[in-house]
């Protein structure tokens, strides 16, 4: 359909000369047909009630009795507080740890595992099955049913598989030492014996493991004092040998120093060499992430660092050696009142070189870098971001690497100085600090014996049982509320479904708004007639038979659906002038859509109001307008222009003076041929002398082509739809194809119109039935 569609609109029926009216569909309103709108989720909502409600129930219903056939889950729960730190201090407990692998502190993470490990959920069901504490009603974990519903006894693997299944530990506070250690099983009894066993079994295992590793580890440290205790004895005879025998028993200034100086560069050198490893495994990580982003970029990013940060890094290292080493000679240096001139000096230059290795750094690595000539942002983003640590940890690298490199040249220097000292004063050094070594590490190694001893004695385990588990009086599963709920979202959901797809699907006319797609005005909507019983029913005058439900003007002229064929003809009337177009043409877009019902009630409309009237059926195929006035259609159009009939007999009277209607007659072989007959053209032009209105019965054009002359040459064409029955596609395309044709489309009628199912449109909600009420209660 296109976005304009033109409108062929004849002027009065008195005269004047054809206007081409051009009209648009607005496109705010095509895109806004289908949005959402509360409104209509309401009304739709409303009109499908029924079904919601009844799919709710049915899905709450289901849920209740599918509770019913789950068997209930009973959960009985206990509290242990767990102290982590286990009573022994960080000293003694770190021994045990290293002793036994096992120690005297835990987590409470590590302690929830232990009590959900395997070897827990043994020993729990190894101590029930024990126990044999009753049979299968009241202790089911304890037995198996087969397939023909004999009972026997479950194995150890069988039932510590089970209770770990059902078994829980959790911390109902993060920040409280509380566990919370919970049992389900179908019977209340089973729940809650087996939670009161897994809180003792827990008790009693931690704090035979705690005395144990204690004890273990007391053991240890006798062993170890004795071992002590010998190599003391061995270093002392050692010294006292040397010195009987050298005479030496005073080391000098120098040598004391270099000893110092020896270790202190060894112990910076191991520091520098670990942390160099940890800084090159960052850097492989950060350069595999770099590959991954965008091969190569790892490579031309080291080509990058160009040599004036090598150079600044190097001169770096050699300060921060010359620094190092006065401090190893001189320790108390930093001490003094005045800091040396060569040592101040050196402060001020390292910080001055890092602050220059920082800039440098910051001006080769941006975050909007164009040098790697990235355009996503987000991956720009974290590009630069890595690279700045990467440049970060390459700085540390080179530094580390220029500090080693000092470290292993000073150490070279202190080694060949150390050698050139004499030998027996060497040897005397290293035998006293032998013997001083020894001496500390007796005393405490003594010391943690005494401890020891006295804490495998006082040694409890990590849980205190704070309340038992009970009986439950009820079961936690199933929970026939939540069931219900969901029984009820269920069916909610579901109904939401249907009336979803059944919307979706429905291509016909749903609302007033819908034929707004076209700018034509709609002139008139004709609600729903009521069904009326043939009790209730009046009979015709004039004609055989019963007034039939569709004439609501004859049977019943206060009804709101006579008000709309009223206004219809008052809008018809009123939109040309003073007096109504001479030929009234009525189509619609497909069968079925009430058009014959409209021309009948808007003949009757014209006659009542004093207008000479003809109606007149020219749907040859399915005539159907005689069966509304109870006339015969043994007889009529097709009969006199084929000179059979007079024109006298050919117009049939009607309980209406004004009124006249002319039946189809008898069926034609060439119906699409009658209307553009020579003879019908002078029927009518015949007719338009005598009668004031004319009215035209034609077939639906939005499926039949036979009326096409006759709807070019009406003064008035009206396209009559049904609610929530016509096509919206077949519509749109029956006012396109009377728009090919020239016709003049004045105006849609809406028949068969609900209030009830209509949300209200651009008048707002409740518009629709708040007229037809107001209009019920005024005429009565």
């Amino acid at each position: 359909m296109s976005d304009s569609i033109q409108k062929y609109h004849n002027g009065h029926h008195q005269g004047g000369q054809n206007q081409l009216t051009t009209f648009s569909i607005p496109r705010s309103e095509q895109q806004g047909q289908d949005s959402l709108d509360p409104k209509k989720l309401l009304n739709l909502l409303f009109r499908y009630k029924w079904i919601v409600i009844l799919l709710v129930i049915a899905g709450g219903t289901g849920a209740w009795f599918y509770a019913d056939t789950i068997t209930p889950t009973y959960e009985s729960k206990g509290t242990l507080m767990i102290s982590a730190g286990g009573g022994a201090d960080d000293e003694l407990s770190r021994i045990i740890s290293q002793t036994t692998g096992m120690g005297t502190s835990s987590t409470l993470a590590n302690e929830l595992q232990v009590i959900q490990s395997r070897a827990f959920s043994r020993q729990v069901a190894k101590k029930v099955m024990d126990q044999n504490p009753g049979y299968i009603d009241e202790f089911p974990v304890l037995w198996n049913i087969d397939e023909k519903e004999n009972v026997t006894r479950a194995d150890e693997n069988t039932v510590s598989a089970r209770v770990r299944r059902n078994l829980s530990a959790a911390l109902p506070e993060r920040d409280a030492e509380i566990v919370e250690i919970s049992y389900q099983s179908s019977s209340p009894q089973e729940a809650a014996h087996i939670v009161n066993e897994a809180m003792e079994i827990y008790v009693d295992r931690s704090t035979l493991q705690n005395r144990q590793a204690a004890e273990s580890t007391a053991e240890f440290l006798e062993q170890e004092k004795e071992d002590i205790k010998q190599k003391l004895e061995e270093s002392e005879q050692a010294l006292k040998r040397f010195m009987d025998t050298t005479g030496i028993v005073r080391v000098d200034e120098q040598a004391s120093g270099l000893v110092s100086e020896q270790a202190g560069v060894e112990a910076e050198l191991q520091r520098l060499e670990l942390e160099l490893e940890t800084v090159n495994r960052t850097i492989e990580q950060l350069e595999a992430q770099m590959e991954q982003i965008r091969p190569g970029l790892s490579e031309q990013f080291a080509e990058a660092l160009g040599p004036r940060i090598r150079n600044s890094q190097e001169q770096l290292a050699q300060y921060e050696m010359e620094r190092t080493m006065i401090l190893t000679r001189n320790p108390n240096v930093r001490d003094r009142e005045q800091t040396p001139p060569r040592l101040k000096l050196l402060d001020e230059e390292i910080t001055r070189l890092k602050e220059e290795i920082t800039n440098m750094s910051d001006e080769l690595f941006t975050e909007d870098d164009q040098y790697l000539g990235m355009d996503n942002e987000e991956r720009a983003g974290m590009i630069a971001t890595t690279q700045a640590r990467l440049t970060e940890l390459r700085i540390q690298k080179n530094q580390y690497e220029s500090r080693a490199e000092a470290l292993r040249e000073r150490k070279e220097e202190v080694d060949r100085e150390f050698d050139n000292l004499p030998d027996g004063m060497m040897q005397l050094t290293k035998l006293q600090r032998d013997v001083r070594i020894n001496e500390e590490l007796y005393l405490s190694v003594s010391r943690q014996f005494a401890d020891m001893s006295v804490l495998k004695q006082s040694q409890f385990g990590f849980g205190r049982i704070l309340d038992t588990g009970q009986v439950p009086g009820s079961p936690v599963s199933p929970n026939k509320k939540i069931l219900l709920i969901l029984g009820v979202m269920i069916g909610g959901v579901l109904s939401a479904g249907f009336i979803a797809v059944r919307e979706f699907f429905d291509n016909t006319i749903r609302s007033v708004d819908e034929l707004k797609m076209t700018s034509l005005p709609m002139l008139a909507a004709v609600p729903v007639l009521d069904k009326v019983s043939k009790r209730n029913r009046k009979a015709f005058k004039k004609g055989s038979g019963d007034i039939p439900e569709e004439l609501v003007l004859l049977r019943d002229r206060s009804h709101v659906a006579s008000e709309a064929i009223r206004r219809l003809k008052n809008n018809i009337i009123y939109q040309h002038g003073d007096q109504p177009p001479k030929t009234i043409a009525l189509t619609s877009p497909e069968k079925g859509d009430g058009k014959s019902t409209v021309v009948s009630n808007l003949g009757i409309a014209f006659a009542e109001e004093g207008y000479k009237t003809l109606v007149i059926d020219t749907d040859f195929r399915r005539p159907k307008l005689h069966t509304y006035f109870g006339l015969s259609n043994e007889q009529g159009l097709t009969d006199y222009l084929k000179g059979k009939l007079p024109v006298q007999k050919l117009l049939q009277d009607t309980d209406m003076g004004y009124l006249k209607v002319v039946s189809s007659g008898t069926k034609s072989d060439r119906p699409e041929s009658i209307v553009s007959s020579k003879e019908f053209k002078q029927f009518l032009k015949k007719m338009e002398d005598v009668f004031d209105v004319i009215i035209l019965d034609t077939p639906p054009f939005g499926i039949i082509s036979d009326s096409t002359t006759l709807l070019k040459h009406a003064n008035v064409t009206l396209v009559v739809t049904k609610y929530r029955k016509t096509n919206r596609g077949v519509f749109l395309k029956t006012i396109e194809e009377l728009e090919r044709i020239n016709a003049n489309v004045s105006g849609i009628v809406l028949n068969g119109f609900d209030h009830r199912k209509e949300a209200g449109g651009d008048y707002g909600a409740g518009y629709y039935k708040s007229v037809y009420t107001d209009y019920e209660s005024y005429v009565k």
